[in-house]
This record gives C-alpha cells, structure tokens and sequence, in this order.
C-alpha cells in the first residue's frame, strides 16, 4: 500500500496521523492509536514495508474492528510477560486477549515536532495469573525520524546511491507502580509487523552457537537455521511459528530481508537495540514457564500472502523490589529498499555477517 492509500484509508476510519519526512527522502508515518509507527516508505512513491490490517481498508468494516480487540500492525509496543497479561490461563485452550489498556491503550500526545512526537500512556491491566490483582505502570514513547546509518560514509556500501532509505529512534521510558508481587518482573516489548508478501528471511546475529526457544508448534529445519554465527528464520506467513533466541548470545541486532517480488523490489528492515545479559527478561513461553530469558523473537503468522511476519525484541524487566522500577530504552530502525545485491551487502555490513550469509 501507497502512501496517499494509507492516508485515505486512516481518514476513513476516522484515525488521526502524523507524517515525519526522513533526512534522505522515506516518510513516516505515525498514528495516536496505538501510539504506533503505521508506515515506512524507504521511497517515499513507493509501497510500505510496514503490514496494515486490511480491516482498515473499508470504512464500513474499520469502525467495529477498531470498537473491539484489534491489532493496526505497524511497530507498537506492549507489555511483557505475554503469559499473565495476555494468556488467561496455562494453555491456549484457556483464551488469549489483547488488554485495551495495553493496546490500544489511552495515549496522549505529550509533544509534537517537525520531526518527532512524543506519547504517554498510564494503564492499568489484569495479571490473569493471580485472581482480583492488577499491574499499574507508565509508558512514555518518543518516535524521531534519523538520518541513514551511512550519511556521513556514503562510501561505506557500493551501490548505496541506488536504494532508498528511511528510518526512525524510539526512546521510552517504562515504570512500574503497581504489581501483584513484588518478586514479578515486567518490561516493554516492540513488535514490527512487516509486509512478507513474497516471503524471506529474518537474520540475528549472535555470539556463537544459540538456543531457539520454541513458542509454538515446533521450527524445523525448512524454517530455522542456527549456525556459530547467527540465526536465519523463514517469514512466509503460512505456517505458524514463533522462535525466541536468548539474551546470552543476542547482539542487539536484527534484520529482515525480503525476497524479491516481481517488480524486482526487495527490502531489507533492521532493528539496533540494547541488549542486556545481565538483566531479567520478563518474557516466556507459555508452556515452559522457566523460560531461556529471550531477548529476541520473531513470529511467522499463517494467513497466507497476504499476512505478516514479525520482528520483535524486549527490554530488560523491572520489578517492585527494585529501588526504581524503572527502564528506559532507545533503539533505532532502518529501513532500504533498492536491488537485492545491494542490500545483501547493506545487512552484511550492519549485521557484521559474511556477504555469502544472504545467498
């Protein structure tokens, strides 16, 4: 989807946006709903990198979607652990809900820029696992539009002048002021829904050998690749997986490349993050509560063609036994769009990974 579809399409449904111009020429854009990155144009006449719900896309449909449980797509942010806050028992038969408090949430804007906005949002949510009781916090989110990686080394990649480029920073600041125990840890968690209508590949690198935690139906082999180096997972949307790969060997790095549709369009999405090994990550599966602390996921949805993959990290997590409960993070996102062979040699560089890696 275009831009000016995009557009349209949120004015249909009556939802506000706010559009930010990147340094090399892609847009953003941005809706209070959600307080979420809704889309990403590398080339700013070209498609979105970013997945929309196409609930959105008929105005008689957009209106009793969004007054129920819904999910826009784009990049948001939830709250972590997924077990609690989100699955209501210990098995999935038990019913998953999305938490309005959570998602949509209630965001303000607290200010707004030429370049970037700011949101804040207090929510309370249920914690399903300890019957009567609630987690209370705050999250505020910044989002900014960035220049290139490479704009003060446009030598750094051949073929650089051929791509299109537009990227973005969010830095946010969790705090927690309420929870059921004091024991139990909660922190942010950013989800990137992409556009995998041709399919490909998310690529992590890592400080050796990993461990991939399965969430779901197990991942074998046509979907995952763990080697010394990194970590490969298909994204095709059809058939249901969700990998996590843990804080210990997790570089603070991720990048999608797409494979070409045809048109000849490729585009490569990467998130840079901090990774922490010594903190407590909330999150965990919901079957294996004792967890590998996950730092990294990513899901494979299976709607088919027309569905989505996601790109996901998470903060480290805080609790009520700390003297602050509070984490800040500040991460960025780039995004290309241009030949495939450039940006294979785009990810090998930001991804610090041998060229061959993306054959």
């Amino acid at each position: 989807m275009k831009y000016p579809q995009l557009v349209s399409h949120l004015a249909a449904a009556h939802l506000q946006e706010h559009t930010f111009a990147c340094p090399a020429g892609g847009q953003l854009l941005v809706t209070p709903r959600g307080a979420r990155v809704l889309g990403l144009f590398p080339d700013a006449a070209g498609e979105n990198t970013y997945f929309v719900n196409p609930e959105l896309l008929d105005a008689a449909h957009a209106k009793p979607y969004l007054a129920g449980e819904h999910v826009l797509g784009g990049d948001r942010v939830w709250i972590a652990p997924e077990r609690g806050l989100f699955f209501r028992g210990d098995q999935l038969a038990d019913g998953v809900t999305t938490q309005a408090s959570i998602d949509p949430g209630a965001w303000r804007i607290a200010a707004l820029s030429a370049r970037s906005i700011r949101f804040v949002n207090d929510f309370t949510a249920t914690f399903f696992r300890i019957p009567g009781s609630i987690v209370r916090g705050r999250v505020e989110r910044s989002i900014r539009a960035i220049p290139s990686p490479f704009a003060h080394f446009p030598d750094a990649v051949g073929g650089l002048k051929d791509c299109a480029f537009a990227g973005y920073e969010v830095a946010s600041r969790f705090e927690l002021l309420e929870s059921p125990e004091d024991p139990l840890y909660f922190g942010l968690w950013f989800l990137i829904q992409l556009v995998v209508p041709a399919g490909g590949y998310l690529y992590a690198p890592t400080a050796g050998r990993t461990v991939i935690t399965d969430y779901y139906e197990p991942t074998g082999a046509d979907y995952v690749t763990v080697t010394d180096t990194h970590v490969r997972f298909k994204l095709d949307s059809i058939d249901r997986h969700k990998i996590g790969i843990r804080k210990t060997e997790a570089l603070g790095r991720v990048g999608f490349l797409s494979n070409p549709l045809p048109d000849g369009r490729t585009t490569l999405i990467i998130r840079n993050f901090l990774n922490d090994p010594s903190a407590h990550y909330a999150d965990v599966p919901l079957h294996t509560p004792g967890g590998t602390q996950d730092s990294i996921q990513s899901y494979n949805h299976y709607s088919g063609p027309t569905g989505f993959g996601e790109l996901e990290f998470h903060t480290p997590g805080v609790n009520r036994a700390m003297p602050e409960p509070v984490v800040t993070d500040t991460n960025q996102v780039w995004a290309f769009s241009g030949p495939r062979t450039t940006l294979a040699r785009i990810a090998a560089k930001l991804l610090n990974l041998p060229l061959g890696t993306f054959d």
